[in-house]
C-alpha cells in the first residue's frame, strides 16, 4: 500500500495505462491510497480486454464512503479495491476474467453497470445487479484460447483465411493442414 498526493502527484504513471489521479477520492482530498497489486490487476484486465478501463471509484476516505452507502469496512478505504467499466463490455464478462485472474482471493462484484474488483486476501463474490447484494459461488465462464485458437485468430487478421469457426471447431484433418499452408503460401 502506498500513499500518494494528488497534487503532487496526480500524473505520475503506476502502469502503462493508469495514473494516480485515476485513483483519488471524489470528495477531492488531497491523499490517495493504492495498493500496487490492484493496479497490477487493472492493468492485466485493460491488457485482455484491449480497451482503456475507466475507475468509477477507488480509494474512498470513511467521510465519503459513508456518504456513497459504503460498507464500513470496505476495501475501497484501503486503497484496494475499484469500482469499474469498460466501453463495450458487460459487467458480467470483467468479471468472469477478473475471477480467472484471482480464482482463490480478492472480491469481485457484479452490478448493473459497473464491475467490483478488489485483491483482499480472502475470496468473496456477490452479484447487486438486482438492486441487493446476494453472495454467489464466483463468476466462472471465462476460459483461456488454445494456442490453435490464437493462431487462427492471427491467420483471420493477417487475411489468410476467412472462416475461422471452420477452422476452430478441433477437427483438424491432415488436408485441413494442407489447405491452410497452400492458402498461406498463396498469400506470401
Amino acid at each position: 500500500m502506498k500513499s500518494y498526493s494528488k497534487r503532487q502527484s496526480g500524473g505520475v504513471k503506476l502502469s502503462a495505462n493508469f495514473t494516480v489521479a485515476e485513483f483519488a477520492c471524489h470528495d477531492g482530498s488531497d491523499t490517495v491510497m493504492i495498493s500496487g497489486e490492484l493496479v497490477a490487476l487493472l492493468q492485466k484486465i485493460r491488457d485482455h480486454f484491449g480497451k482503456p478501463v475507466t475507475i468509477n471509484s477507488a480509494y474512498r476516505t470513511t467521510a465519503w464512503n459513508s456518504k456513497q452507502g459504503g460498507a464500513p469496512k470496505s476495501q475501497h478505504l484501503l486503497g484496494m479495491a475499484a469500482d469499474i467499466t469498460i466501453s463495450g463490455v458487460p459487467p458480467l464478462a470483467v468479471a468472469q476474467y477478473a475471477e480467472f485472474l484471482q480464482p482463490k482471493a480478492g472480491g469481485i462484484g457484479v452490478y448493473q453497470s459497473f464491475t467490483h474488483v478488489d485483491v483482499r486476501a480472502v475470496r468473496t463474490r456477490w452479484d447487486s445487479r438486482s438492486g441487493s447484494e446476494k453472495a454467489v459461488p464466483g463468476w466462472p465462464g471465462y476460459t483461456e484460447a488454445s494456442e490453435l485458437d490464437k493462431a487462427v485468430d492471427r491467420l483471420v487478421a493477417a487475411g489468410v483465411i476467412d472462416s475461422p469457426d471452420r477452422w476452430k471447431s478441433g477437427n483438424w484433418t491432415k488436408r485441413a493442414v494442407e489447405l491452410l499452408i497452400i492458402k498461406m503460401a498463396a498469400k506470401v
